[in-house]
């Protein structure tokens, strides 16, 4: 989660001059450092610091916010230098191949998209493509690297549709159909998804883990409702796996049930078939809630629940 901290303009000001300094006579003439503005989901601003090597068109992005909270918790600036520098020098796999080419021959088979609030991103959608879905918007993305640790991916931008003279439309397909292959859909039992994470915790702990276990399933049986994930295999902007065609369609038939989605963040949403228990403005105030004290700032999708309904489809679940 990244925590946007409150500091006096003098101070940081101070800090990033510092860390300028000294991460460029730490690393020496081939390489320049630089700090930019990047905009992340929703209207999240942050100072990315960039160290470029000579002869080398990409470098990772390292957010600076962390290393001003170490700073201001009485960390000394050189061991922050030394950190950073470390991170580079450290970072043996490159962001992309030095052969990569921007093109969009090189990138429509790894064009994908990904959902984000509409409203908390009015600004960052003034320059890039979009689809407004819902209270939402459909954005769209370059993967262009995949690892163990991680994903790697560019946002594609206005400029770059004009570059490569392709329309929103063309765009919008190849994302569907890239992203469905690239990110299988995944929907687990919220029982399921917990079970596997207490596991995962108590590996080796076996008398604890049975403890854990035994109040896990009582709690989970006595539970009013059934919830569901969706997700996709890699629980990365999951989120999008609702646009994905029949995926809804599939669960209603399944549990013969229309049912309420959550929008837990940009990474999942959970499923809840339709039971009557709750209201609509209790749901509501449930997930405002959630969002507010749970979620981080960048990872919120949307206050709003929606509803799908077999007859109506998919809809934001509004109440007077």
């Amino acid at each position: 989660m990244v925590q946007v901290l409150r500091e006096t303009t003098s101070e940081y000001d101070y800090f990033v001059g510092q860390i300028l300094s000294g991460v460029t006579k730490r690393m020496g003439e081939r390489y320049t450092a630089r700090i930019y503005k990047v905009m992340k989901n929703n209207s999240l601003e942050l100072d990315s610091l960039v160290l470029l090597k000579e002869g080398k068109n990409f470098a990772p992005n390292i957010y600076l916010h962390p290393y001003f909270e170490a700073y201001q918790q009485g960390v000394v600036l050189s061991e922050l230098v030394n950190r950073l520098c470390s991170i580079y020098q450290d970072c043996n796999t490159p962001i992309v191949d030095d052969k990569f080419q921007y093109s969009f021959e090189e990138m429509k088979s790894h064009i994908i998209y990904r959902l984000v609030s509409y409203e908390r991103n009015r600004k960052l959608l003034e320059n890039i493509p979009h689809i407004r879905y819902l209270d939402l918007a459909i954005t769209y993305h370059c993967l262009v690297r995949e690892d163990e640790e991680g994903i790697g991916t560019i946002r594609i931008t206005n400029e770059h549709r004009k570059q490569w003279k392709v329309q929103l439309k063309e765009l919008h397909e190849l994302a569907a159909d890239n992203t469905k292959r690239l990110f299988p859909v995944s929907i687990r039992s919220m029982e399921e998804v917990i079970r596997s994470m207490l596991m995962d915790e108590m590996s080796g702990k076996e008398e604890e883990l049975s403890v854990e276990m035994n109040l896990f399933v009582e709690n989970s049986t006595n539970a009013e409702h059934r919830m569901y994930i969706l997700t996709n295999e890699k629980g990365i902007n999951g989120a999008s796996c609702l646009l994905y065609p029949n995926v809804l369609s599939e669960f209603a038939e399944r549990f013969q049930s229309d049912f309420y989605l959550f929008p837990s963040s940009i990474h999942e949403v959970i499923l809840v078939p339709a039971q009557d228990q709750k209201s609509s403005r209790e749901y509501a105030e449930m997930v405002h809630e959630i969002n507010a004290t749970q979620v981080a700032k960048e990872e919120v999708l949307s206050d709003r629940v929606y509803f799908y309904s077999r007859e109506k489809g998919l809809e934001v679940n509004d109440y007077e």
